[in-house]
This record gives C-alpha cells, structure tokens and sequence, in this order.
C-alpha cells in the first residue's frame, strides 16, 4: 500500500516537472519570436532624397522577407524631414521614379511585364496624386526591352535641375551626358563617390524584333523599355561638389 503511493507520487512529480520544462520552452519561443518582431529589418538597399522644397525625405528600401520562403519587401514611400523613417509609415509612391518635371512635379513610371506586347509607345494610363507638398505624375506603361549600360567616368557635376557625367569608353573615348535629377542614386562615403547609378529612363521606338514560336521573326513592333546606367568613377571625386537636393544618396 505504502510502495503504491510512493509510485504515484513520483509518477505525478515527473509530470509536474515536465509541464514545467514544457512551459519554460514555450516561454522562451514566445520571447525570442517578440524580439524578432521588434527587431528592425536589414535593408541591401536604403537610400534617401531630400525634396526640391527642402521639407520632405523620399525613402526607396528593399529587404529580404522575414521568413525563409517570403518575398523581398520594396517601397518608396515619403516622410517629413521632422520625422523618423518608420517602415509602412510614411506616403507611399507606387512605381519607379524617373526625374523632376518641376520643383513640385515627380515623374514616375510604372510598368507591367506581362506576356503581352505593347500594342502601341503610348502610355496605357496617366494618373495624378499629391503626396506631402508635391505631385506625383505616374505614367503606366506595357515595356518589353530593358537595357543596360555600364561605364566608368571621370568627372560630374550638376545644376539645379539636372546632372552631367563624362564617362570613358575602354578606348579612352570620352563623351558627356546628361540627365534630369530624380532617379539618379549616388553611393558614397565621406570623401568620395564610390558608385552612380541612373535608372528609369524610358526608351521607345518601333524597331522590336519578336520571335515567334514558329521560330520566325516579327519586326518593326513597338518597343517600350527602360534604360539603366552603372557608372564607376575611375579616380577618387568628393561628393561635396554635388548638390543635396532631388538625388537619392546611399551613404556608407
């Protein structure tokens, strides 16, 4: 009788113990899945450009998803320069900004790659929105062509509205150009310009070439596409040079 209550007596504090052991692993899950929800995300891409007005930051962001098989987050989205960057906060601009039309018009495109070719060079809509103290004039487009250009350069400067790249060909040819400011991003560090890239620029024509599943050629078709230039400086140039204002900076 003594040895039976013994027996269940242990049996239940085995139980009590494991219940105990079961309730501090599951404590410790919920706290460390908190502390990941409150951790701030690592962003491969987090630049920032100051407005023409001086009053308003734009923020474009990319990070890899929170789970193994999530999708990577990206917004472009605008805060005043009072406030902090906070994820999912701010205005947000739908698209891919390309230039300032005005010191308070932002252009921006916004594409769809779909299967279906552009049955014309025109845009497939035009929308108006105002966001913080601008407008944002997004043009929608069907694009089948992306192109991109990669050069070294020497020198740089820019104007109120635009900026001026002389880059240099393998051959030591140079050549100037030009673009508008807004989709122009510069990475730097203090004393120098380590990286420029200027993206969005659209590109028209009626000269697409599409294959066919018959193997055979289509052509004259029209083509929307975009043009992206990677430009690397080939001796060292300081960022103080360049203005503030409509560029995006990424700063290391």
């Amino acid at each position: 009788m003594g040895g039976g209550l013994g027996a269940t007596s242990l049996y239940l504090l085995v139980i009590k113990s494991m219940q105990k052991i079961i309730a501090i692993i599951v404590t410790g899950f919920l706290f460390n899945a908190c502390d990941v929800q409150k951790e701030k995300p690592d962003y491969y891409k987090f630049r920032t450009q100051l407005t023409p007005s001086g009053n308003h930051i734009i923020y474009d962001y990319a990070r890899y998803g929170l789970m193994a098989f999530s999708s990577d987050k990206t917004g472009i989205e605008v805060f005043s320069i009072n406030d902090n960057f906070e994820e999912g906060e701010g205005e947000s601009i739908d698209g891919v900004i390309s230039e300032w039309i005005s010191e308070d018009t932002l252009l921006v495109y916004n594409f769809n790659y779909g299967l279906k070719q552009p049955l014309d060079t025109l845009p497939i809509n035009v929308e108006y929105k105002e966001i913080a103290d601008f407008v944002v004039k997004t043009f929608y487009y069907t694009t089948n062509s992306v192109r991109r250009i990669i050069s070294d350069f020497d020198t740089v400067s820019t104007t109120k509205d635009s900026i001026r790249i002389r880059i240099v060909s393998k051959n030591n040819e140079k050549e100037i150009i030009s673009f508008p400011l807004g989709g122009t991003t510069i990475k730097a560090e203090s004393d120098s310009i380590k990286y420029i890239e200027v993206s969005a620029r659209l590109r028209k024509s009626m000269s697409f070439i599409y294959k066919n599943q018959d193997g055979t050629f289509t052509k004259d078709l029209p083509e929307v596409g975009t043009i992206l230039y990677e430009l690397k400086p080939i001796k060292k140039i300081s960022p103080s040079i360049l203005q503030e204002k409509k560029i995006f900076w990424e700063k290391q």
